[in-house]
């Protein structure tokens, strides 16, 4: 019998293994199949919709390499509901477990599929990542959902890629070598997650502004952060850079933004590529209004009276300022007044006037 020439058909794509044998005869002519394999393992997960091809090997008689007798097979499945094959394309219709058998001049192989429900949605944690050239992350956690709504983590089952040599991949991570932008793309089957990776330069220096500030409760403002690369280059670092509170109790950073929440004093410590930069955060009272302990006063020519003036601040404090306060009157023929005390000096009407900060009040006199 002459030699067997198979053709070449099929995509090593997943390999699934089980070896099935007839039983050998010492006297097996040559050109007589053996053995037969389909390349990978005895069982497959699939998701629905998704397509595989197998390939399959046989041990031939007078052979010492295994041959590929792919194109040769004939395929069944145990499941047409669940998952079809044609020509050795294995298609998952539906959630379920089914058998696919090849066959070669009646010598079986077979593996199990089990097919489950349709991913509906892929997800990376992180989600980006930048790094500084030479240095080194670990690869994301990806977890899928189901069109049921289960979740999985499937970490251990991507397979990663990067589409350029500006990032490598070793030893389970991901590393920078190159400044500039690359695409870590992790295939799970048939779906693929792409996760962005900035690659940057050295930076040499951080500069903040302002590097003070002075905040009223529940106020905000926000921090610009510059660094300035080895090149001499610049970059806006103000929404990258990782900012710690003395006192958070006192004034939060978020992406950036410093929030007032009680009144204090707090230095904010910010960090980038081991450069870091401080600001000073002064959390005040804002002055809401002054206060007089009456509203009007009515006086007899050389009398005096001492008014005494109260600041109120929008925590609801308060404290008094009579002798810090600039005082006026608006006729000092009919009263005087310094420090808060008024003194009658002829009959008539006039205003005292109590200053403080960027508040006043007013009291109408009266000298009759």
């Amino acid at each position: 019998m002459s030699k067997m020439k198979w053709a070449l058909r099929g995509m090593l794509a997943l390999i699934l293994a089980l070896t099935v044998t007839v039983p050998s005869s010492a006297w097996a002519a040559t050109g007589d199949v053996i053995s037969i394999e389909i390349t990978g393992g005895s069982s497959q997960k699939m998701s629905v919709g998704e397509t595989v091809s197998y390939q399959v090997m046989a041990t031939v008689e007078g052979f010492d390499n295994k041959q590929d007798v792919t194109g040769g097979v004939t395929w069944s499945t145990s499941n047409a509901k669940v998952v079809t094959v044609t020509k050795g394309k294995i298609k998952a219709i539906a959630a379920g477990e089914a058998t696919i058998i090849a066959q070669v001049s009646g010598v079986k192989a077979q593996v199990t599929v089990q097919v489950q429900d349709k991913i509906k949605s892929i997800k990376a944690s992180p989600s980006s990542y930048t790094f500084v050239k030479g240095n080194e992350g670990t690869l994301p956690k990806v977890t899928i959902t189901r069109a049921n709504g289960k979740e999985e983590d499937v970490t251990s089952d991507i397979v990663w890629a990067v589409s350029n040599n500006l990032a490598v991949l070793e030893n389970g991570k991901i590393k920078g070598v190159t400044p500039g932008r690359v695409l870590l793309q992790g295939k799970y089957g048939s779906t693929t997650v792409k996760v962005p990776v900035a690659v940057t330069d050295i930076i040499t220096k951080v500069e903040v502004t302002p590097a003070t500030m002075e905040l009223s409760l529940k106020k905000s403002k926000a921090l610009k952060v510059i660094g300035t690369y080895s090149n001499g280059k610049t970059v806006n670092l103000s929404k990258s850079i990782v900012w710690t509170s003395s006192n958070p109790s006192v004034a939060s950073v978020k992406n950036g933004t410093v929030k007032a929440l009680t009144e204090g004093q707090v230095t904010l410590t910010g960090t980038y590529q081991n450069q870091t930069v401080t600001a000073v955060v002064s959390v005040v009272p804002t002055l809401k209004k002054l206060i007089l302990g009456q509203k009007s006063l009515v006086l007899s020519p050389q009398s005096s009276i001492t008014l005494g003036v109260m600041a109120q601040y929008d925590t609801g404090k308060t404290t008094m300022v009579t002798s810090s306060a600039v005082w006026s009157s608006s006729k000092p023929s009919v009263a005087t007044v310094a420090n808060g005390k008024i003194v009658a000096v002829s009959k008539g009407k006039t205003s005292i006037t109590a200053k403080w900060g960027n508040k006043k009040v007013t009291i109408p006199v009266t000298v009759k």
